[in-house]
């Protein structure tokens, strides 16, 4: 009989929820709408840390003002940024109408499905980003981007993914130089674990939910 400790792999991490949070999480936070990772609590978090001191609030009477940030867009890099995904044509079947979930007034992104998501992340991000961010930030998203998108081929080869392994914890380090702590939840620290899966297990279509959920639509 086989114990836990003899499985290889012990868990088939889900590449689709995973590209789709850690994808809503970086476009919330650019756009500090929804789910963002940047807000009043996360700056205190940088204050009892004691770290990165230009970006922690200060007090102005009653008012609270939160520093500007190497991840943070201005109004007219938001809608520069919305506006490229509103305007995006794809082909038939290649995914939604994205410009449906895109908020040109507020700035906002709501209500994209997982299979939206996984064409920002791997295609449309990388441009929608072009020239809007300083290069540090910038450069994290691209390299994050293009891991998806190398993790997600039909076809693998296993020297690449193990490239691939180390790259991706650079990257994350690329990411905590800018990003603040309150980033780094558990869908982000899943990354690092990815490739290895993918290395050990086949490429992620054969295990990744999206068959599924289609199945499941033919089911109601």
């Amino acid at each position: 009989m086989y114990s836990l400790y003899d499985l290889t792999v012990r868990h088939n991490l889900d590449v689709m929820h995973v590209e789709k949070n850690v994808a809503s999480s970086i476009v919330s936070t650019l756009l500090h709408c929804g789910k963002s990772k940047d807000g009043l609590n996360a700056r205190k978090d940088l204050q009892n840390l004691g770290i990165r001191k230009d970006l922690h609030p200060t007090t102005q009477g009653k008012r609270t003002y939160l520093p500007a940030t190497p991840w943070s867009l201005s109004k007219k890099e938001k809608k520069t940024f919305c506006k490229r995904l509103h305007d995006f044509k794809g082909p038939d079947g290649y995914c939604s109408n994205i410009a449906r979930g895109v908020s040109l007034d507020d700035c906002k992104i709501t209500g994209l499905k997982s299979h939206d998501y996984h064409v920002l992340m791997q295609q449309l991000l990388p441009v929608a980003l072009l020239g809007l961010l300083p290069k540090g930030p910038r450069t994290a998203i691209l390299r994050l981007c293009a891991f998806f998108n190398h993790l997600s081929q039909r076809v693998i080869d296993r020297e690449v993914i193990s490239v691939m392994e180390t790259k991706i914890v650079e990257t994350l380090c690329m990411f905590e130089r800018f990003f603040p702590p309150s980033f780094f939840d558990i869908m982000i620290h899943l990354t690092v674990h990815l490739g290895r899966e993918a290395r050990l297990g086949g490429p992620v279509h054969f295990r990744w939910m999206y068959p599924f959920e289609i199945f499941l639509c033919t089911l109601l």
